[in-house]
């Protein structure tokens, strides 16, 4: 079953090893091989399926919620939810900026950004697994 600790377990490996490769490639190492693949590679690849992940999770936490006639998004957990996956999307949309004039200071926002939005995503798990221990 997907549950809670499965999303944790993606927070802590794809999300977080694709956090390291994407300062990797910032810091200009992206051409270091893992697994087969290049950081600049892999890093898409890795936040595109944790993002996917953390969203489908995220539809099934709400479903659950409603099933046993709770709140739905009435927790500090569901709203940093919501602000994650908002700001994991604009961390897909950054990179069009990229090739632009503005290309230097999209990834910096990028980088910095993220870094964040990890931060945020750990708070989150931090309040789902206090809420999961309150129902």
């Amino acid at each position: 079953m997907w549950d809670g600790r499965h999303r944790g377990i993606v927070l802590t490996t794809m999300a977080t090893f694709g956090a390291y490769l994407g300062w990797k490639i910032r810091s200009g190492d992206g051409d270091v091989e893992f697994t087969g693949k290049t950081a600049r590679e892999l890093h898409p690849t890795l936040m595109g399926l944790a993002f996917l992940f953390f969203f489908l999770g995220g539809q099934g936490g709400l479903v659950l919620l409603d099933v046993q006639n709770h709140p739905i998004l009435n927790s500090t957990h569901a709203v940093t939810g919501l602000i994650g996956i908002a700001l994991l999307a604009m961390q897909a949309l950054l990179p069009k900026l990229f090739d632009g004039d503005n290309g230097n200071s999209a990834r910096t926002i990028h980088a910095y950004l993220g870094t964040a939005t990890m931060a945020l995503l750990f708070i989150h798990a931090g309040f789902g697994l206090q809420l999961g221990f309150s129902l």
